[in-house]
């Protein structure tokens, strides 16, 4: 990693663990771990949980010391994690949620070699980075989709067809952001044999905004003038996870033709990692 920072959840304030105050390595954070029942031969229910790690920082700055320990008291006190950040030499950026619990001096905070030991605890068990944008266009800005002749016949003379993929770079299904675009009335988007829905009318200038993220599971309406609010009702659920019609149904591996109603669509997958990436 060649950048790390701390943002705390609660002040919003933005700390350099790079520069003033430095994590170095932090090879810690690269750690990984799953928890999992051992069978007669085998094992199951692997999950990754939040866990403790340990890191040492060097102190150049006390007063920036004073402020990111006043600054991670305040996560913990509120409940309200702060996020790591690292990017990676590639300049992929990772985020993890956590808090820092336990500080103990290695020596004088004044001294040429200052030094701590911090416990630090890593909230979602995994690693995330935003990958690239994939936009599945609106049937109004595509030109010439529904070419017809000006007169009804029995079948039209180039139909509807959109021939749109996403894809899915990583080997396991992915979380996943979507943005859905209005106007457009009971929006349904099918992937992979998944049926994403909205029992909701999305108005002409708004969009909604679904976050499949564990933990973090959302569906919010955005209208023309910026109002926001919450829809998670709206979210089809038909049957849960892999129950055929599942609004946060992870999205699956590879190539995958995506049929909608000609509204916009713009889908964020969400990469999932016990650890970034070295490079």
């Amino acid at each position: 990693m060649s950048e790390l920072t701390y943002t705390s959840g609660v002040t919003g304030q933005v700390f350099d663990l790079d520069s003033k105050l430095s994590w170095g390595a932090a090879n810690a954070l690269r750690s990984r771990h799953w928890e999992y029942t051992l069978e007669y031969r085998g094992m199951s229910s692997p999950v990754r949980k939040a866990r403790e790690v340990s890191v040492n920082m060097t102190i150049e700055d006390v007063d920036e010391l004073d402020a990111l320990m006043q600054a991670a008291d305040s996560d913990v006190l509120l409940r309200k994690p702060g996020t790591i950040t690292a990017l990676s030499e590639s300049g992929g950026v990772w985020r993890q949620r956590a808090v820092i619990v336990e500080s103990s001096p290695q020596s004088h905070y004044r001294a040429p070699d200052a030094n701590i030991d911090l416990t630090v605890l890593l909230m979602d068990g995994v690693w995330r980075r935003r990958l690239d944008v994939q936009r599945l266009w609106a049937d109004a800005l595509q030109p010439g989709l529904d070419l017809d002749y000006p007169h009804d016949y029995p079948h039209d003379y180039m139909p509807t067809v959109r021939n749109a993929t996403v894809v899915n770079p990583m080997p396991a299904p992915m979380p996943f952001e979507m943005v859905w675009f209005g106007p457009v009335s009971k929006p349904q988007l099918t992937l992979g044999g998944n049926r994403y829905e909205l029992d909701m009318d999305i108005p002409s200038g708004g969009y909604v905004t679904i976050s499949s993220v564990e933990g973090e599971k959302s569906i919010i309406l955005t209208t023309e003038n910026g109002d926001m609010s919450n829809v998670f009702s709206k979210g089809v659920r038909t049957g849960g996870e892999n129950g055929g019609s599942y609004i946060f149904q992870p999205i699956p591996s590879g190539e995958l033709a995506a049929q909608w109603n000609g509204f916009g669509i713009d889908l964020t997958i969400i990469e999932e990692a016990s650890e970034p990436q070295w490079v």
